[in-house]
């Protein structure tokens, strides 16, 4: 039987430490940002004291009467137009023969015509048969006023026709601007525009005068009113000999006494 040596067998342990992962800075970061922003708004906002609202009647105290006068131009915008017109006058008729003749209405003759017949004697020995009809241009307008003699024409052989005084009364159309309801209803309403700027300040409804149609004058009656002077005025409104004011204050502060 052998004996064998044993040697002693030698074991080596390392330990190795692992390392853990390093927690995130953010969430601090943005708690320090958010104390920071807390801290900051309440240093630096500014304290306001809590306020009152309140609607209080007062008695309206009468001030003086101011007349406040507006005037304003009247721009006509209708227009009327107006047709042309027709010129008349008279013709003079000679008959140099021994026919008496008859001139029917609406006979024509140089752009005139006849307003009626008429009849025209004959000539005889004391002289030419002689008479006179009225008559209208047919040219309207100013061009229709024929100059004296502008009519002087043979009819046949022995009948004259002449216009011894001219033709009148010949107009050319044309259109005019006049004022309408409408027009002067602008122009007071730009009027009381006008007073409405001018007459600023507590009053009551004005009294109003229309002088023509360019001239708007107001009476008003102006008031004034009496309160505290802590009270803040954010509106006024009257009612009758009264005022209802809204207003807003600062409420003093209630000191209490304990013992």
């Amino acid at each position: 039987m052998q004996t064998v040596d044993e040697q002693p067998e030698t074991i080596h342990l390392y330990v190795v430490r692992e390392e853990a992962p390093r927690p995130s800075l953010l969430p601090i970061f943005l708690s320090v940002f958010a104390l920071s922003l807390i801290v900051a708004i309440v240093v630096l906002a500014p304290y306001q004291q809590p306020v009152t609202r309140a609607v209080i009647r007062v008695p309206a105290v009468p001030h003086a009467i101011k007349t406040f006068t507006a005037q304003t131009p009247v721009i006509p915008t209708g227009i009327k137009t107006y047709p042309a017109t027709t010129a008349h006058g008279v013709l003079t008729i000679t008959n140099g023969s021994i026919i008496a003749q008859v001139i029917p209405a609406g006979f024509t003759i140089s752009n005139v015509a006849t307003d009626y017949a008429t009849y025209v004697p004959a000539g005889n020995a004391n002289g030419y048969g002689y008479a006179t009809v009225r008559a209208h241009a047919l040219v309207h307008g100013k061009g229709g006023n024929f100059a004296r003699l502008a009519i002087n024409q043979v009819i046949g052989s022995s009948v004259y026709i002449r216009n011894l005084s001219s033709f009148t009364g010949g107009h050319d159309s044309y259109s005019v601007k006049y004022v309408n309801a409408q027009d002067k209803q602008t122009a007071l309403t730009k009027a009381r525009s006008a007073l409405t700027i001018m007459s600023t300040g507590l009053h009551y409804p004005c009294l109003e005068s229309i002088s023509g149609s360019t001239s708007v004058t107001w009476h008003c009656q102006m008031l004034t009113y009496h309160i505290p002077a802590f009270y803040h005025v954010t509106g006024v409104r009257i009612v009758g000999k009264n005022l209802l004011i809204s207003v807003w204050f600062v409420a003093r502060p209630v000191r209490i006494w304990v013992k």
